[in-house]
């Protein structure tokens, strides 16, 4: 199977803007998106201090058409779901939405990216907002354990340095740097805009000509960026933070991508840690146990040095025996037969790369990506077919790369261990949606989509965390990390390799009401991942083995969401509002009851929980009906009809405040008030008051952030319960300004409680929400997701498209109804602050 031949266009405007144009007509939505050829490794005199970053922020602080306000609301009244993200090479805002929005979009991007206004009187507010997100930053591990990493293996390279900037550089900059950032950097010729989805290429080039012909082409020499001199002897770095294991990375630089070997570097990290069958994962984890979770990765780009690393948890006793391990493995490939491996890691690559073109917004970032990086919009395709041409030879001799010369090993420990050892496209129509029921009464639905040979598998499980107690608190978690891990007939080794020398997947994980399974891989290998599929719901094992290792890999996580002040905050919240049981309880368990499940315990659950009447399954993809409903009767004849699970009723608890400490930088804010039902007609007036109170033109956004600068994370969020769910209120700020945090967000949630949404801000929100409909509904994935969750809690298979015509038909006054009955109530208050 090959990687299809783009049929996007390419061309260069007069003013040297170029443009990248990609019809496609499949469903009515658009995604918009300019890259700007400019980031944190092109700050010349400001190196290391964030500016890339901070004008990214400042761009949306009005613009020449459109002042603060009324571009927060232009863009949500067309549906629009807009961002921006910096990066060491590029910068890059998007827009997606429904493609009748499509020139409000372009109009949006044009003015963020070439017409900014950089009002002077939001420098130092924005300014503070962005202090709150390095400090939030210092107090991530995953954030620190990155900094590490680079850092070490960077020497002169601008790469070393945090693309958010260091705070001391980032507190000097001032307003004129930041205007002649953007006169400098932001010219159309460093620019290029891409479209992709549903529209007219000749009316959106005109638009686009037309919008952005005032723009002149830049001047200028660009930044000297520096590059590292070869590296010649062993690098080694170690920081030490509040986390229960040891974090550790072992990177080697990798030539650029246009060096004939680059390919080859992509596929050695696939074959030694991508997935559960790879050689790092079964022999130092599943085999070993020196580690706790482990993984490789391969990071390449144009014109200068990458990096293939390998990244591993361990228990800080196990670290220096893990080291050592994995570098043995290392050493140990150019002996070892590869063709499995080798095939198996090409075809991971293959079946990742053809997702991407599953969504319009995929589709536009591959074709971006392609001409930022090589000026060619098919390069993934060339790419592909080098992955394809790459041999075993090829594999050992970069392997023999890896030398301990040109290791960087990084460590970030626990804070009281001790220091290491030195170690072309078609019509394509949207199918019906076919509901079965098997002789057993499992409920089976078939969505077939054909626009990409992929097929994903979805099982739901009537569960979630009522089905647990305090004493088995994290049971449906540890389940279903093990359930994968190996079947009556076929070991977690054989599951691994089976499926991912397809380049398939097979996972499961838990929410508030169900235990979910999904499978996929290519179209072709249905029936082999079917069969797999069908037994890990049936028989898995669950051997004490597995249980021991996922219940090690689970405490650690949940040590470490221990010491998470944001994860504290809506885990107490939970725990208030629900007396301490049912969805009160943490998915991650506690450490008591997670200590005490055993292998008794998860066969007694699954013995609960796995039969026909408690399970909907559904695929999505590329299959034809008639076969896959033969095999998957065939499969599932043997799972018993059983009964389905009822869940116990919800005990709220009294409203009140509380306040939880914690070592660290931030201070959390959780509100909470009791919510509805998977079915509640409730819940489609709450979606749109979610999305109300998160939005950036939003009351909370643009009161507490923006206004008053107090929050750097600020929103609402819910989940739907059985009998009750939540709806809560949430934002992270500086310890100091805590409480005045907490008054401003109390008053705004009053003022929804009171008015719910205003009129004129009413038909924007439903915008946002259907335009997000209609991006979630894009994937195979996603579609098969939503139709096994329907199915299971009752609803029609065809529920997702039925939704737009449920907010259609919400007026104003329903949704103020809501508001008042929902939060007139007394609240759950839920402050996390620092230690004293």
């Amino acid at each position: 199977m090959e990687y299809p031949a783009t049929a996007a266009t390419v061309e260069t405007l007069p003013n040297g803007l170029t443009l990248i144009l990609d019809p496609d007509p499949t469903a009515p939505v658009v995604s918009t998106q300019i890259w700007v050829a400019t980031g944190s490794m092109h700050e010349g005199k400001h190196l290391g201090a964030g500016i890339s970053h901070f004008l990214e922020h400042m761009v949306f602080k009005g613009t020449r058409d459109y002042d603060a306000d009324t571009l927060a609301d232009t863009v949500q009244a067309a549906g629009g779901h807009w961002n921006a993200y910096t990066s060491f090479d590029r910068t890059v805002y998007y827009i997606d939405g429904p493609s009748d929005s499509l020139p409000t979009f372009v109009k949006t991007l044009v003015n963020l990216v070439f017409f900014p206004n950089l009002p002077e009187s939001e420098f130092e507010k924005e300014k503070d907002v962005i202090r709150r997100e390095i400090d939030m930053g210092l107090d991530d591990p995953d954030n620190a354990a990155s900094r590490l990493l680079f850092s070490t293996v960077f020497t002169l390279d601008p790469r070393r340095h945090p693309v958010i900037g260091h705070r001391h550089l980032f507190d000097a900059i001032r307003y004129d740097d930041l205007t002649a950032y953007h006169r400098e950097r932001y010219t159309p010729d460093r620019c290029f805009a891409v479209v992709s989805g549903d529209f007219d290429a000749a009316e959106a080039r005109k638009m686009i000509e037309e919008l952005t012909a005032p723009c002149l082409t830049g001047c200028g020499l660009e930044p000297l960026v520096s590059k590292d001199a070869p590296q010649i002897g062993p690098r080694r770095g170690r920081d030490t933070f509040a986390i229960p294991t040891s974090r550790i990375s072992l990177a080697w630089k990798t030539p650029a991508l246009d060096h004939p070997d680059a390919p080859a570097y992509d596929v050695l990290a696939g074959i030694l840690g991508r997935g559960r069958a790879s050689r790092l994962h079964r022999s130092l984890r599943e085999e070993q146990e020196l580690a706790l979770e482990i993984s490789a990765f391969s990071w390449t780009g144009p014109g200068r040095e990458g990096l293939l690393a390998i990244s591993a948890d361990a228990e800080t006793a196990k670290r220096d025996g893990l080291i050592e391990a994995a570098l043995h493995e290392v050493a140990s490939v150019a002996a070892s037969d590869l063709d499995d491996d080798l095939a198996k890691a090409k075809r991971q690559i293959a079946a990742s790369q053809f997702r991407s073109l599953t969504t319009a917004s995929g589709r536009a970032s591959d074709l971006a990506s392609n001409w930022h990086e090589a000026r060619d919009l098919d390069f993934t395709r060339r790419y592909l077919a080098a992955i394809q041409a790459v041999t075993a030879d090829d594999i050992r001799r970069v392997a023999a790369t890896l030398s301990d010369e040109r290791l960087s090993l990084t460590v970030l420990d626990p804070l009281e261990a001790e220091a290491p050892a030195r170690v072309a496209k078609t019509g394509r129509v949207r199918e019906e949606i076919q509901v079965h029921t098997l002789p057993n009464g499992l409920t089976l639905a078939l969505i077939p989509d054909r626009r990409v040979p992929l097929v994903h598998l979805q099982a739901a499980v009537r569960g979630g965390l009522p089905s647990e107690t305090p004493g088995t608190n994290g049971l449906n978690q540890l389940l279903a990390s093990t359930l994968p891990k190996g079947t009556r007939t076929r070991s977690a080794q054989e599951i691994a390799v089976t499926l991912e020398s397809l380049g398939a997947s097979i996972s499961a994980n838990t929410g508030n009401n169900a235990l979910l399974i999904q499978a996929a891989g290519l179209a072709p290998d249905f029936a082999t991942i079917a069969d797999v599929f069908a037994e890990v719901i049936i028989s898995p094992s669950l051997s004490n083995d597995a249980i021991h290792r996922e219940k090690a890999s689970q405490l650690a996580s949940l040590e470490e969401a221990l010491q998470d002040p944001l994860h504290t905050g809506f885990s107490s919240l939970r725990e208030a509002v629900f007396n301490g049981s049912g969805y009160g309880l943490d998915a991650l368990g506690s450490v008591e009851s997670l200590t005490a499940l055993d292998q008794a315990a998860l066969k007694e659950h699954h013995s609960r929980l796995f039969n026909a009447s408690n399970i909907a399954i559904s695929v999505a993809g590329d299959f034809e009906p008639a076969s896959t409903l033969a095999l998957l009767t065939d499969l599932f004849s043997t799972l018993p009809a059983g009964d389905a699970w009822t869940p116990p009723a919800s005990h709220l608890g009294t409203a009140g405040n509380s306040t939880r400490h914690l070592p660290k930088k931030q201070a959390v804010i959780t509100i909470g008030y009791p919510g509805t039902t998977v079915s509640g007609t409730d819940r489609f007036a709450l979606a749109m008051i979610q999305e109300y109170a998160s939005d950036m033109a939003g009351p909370l956004f643009t009161r507490i952030r923006e206004e008053l600068g107090l929050a750097y994370q600020v929103g609402g969020t819910q989940f739907l319960g059985y009998d009750t769910g939540l709806f809560t209120y949430y934002l992270a700020t500086a310890p100091d300004q805590a409480e005045l945090a907490r008054r401003e967000l109390l008053a705004e949630i009053a003022k929804i409680a009171a008015h719910g949404i205003p009129e004129e801000t009413f038909d924007r929100v439903r915008s946002t929400v259907l335009s997000g409909l209609a991006i979630q509904q894009q994937s195979p994935a996603a579609v098969a997701r939503h139709v096994v969750l329907d199915l299971l809690f009752g609803h029609p298979a065809d529920q997702h498209r039925l939704l737009p015509a449920a907010y259609n038909a919400l007026t104003c006054a329903q949704v103020r109804e809501v508001a008042i009955r929902i939060f007139s109530v007394d609240a759950t208050v839920v402050t996390v602050l620092p230690e004293e």
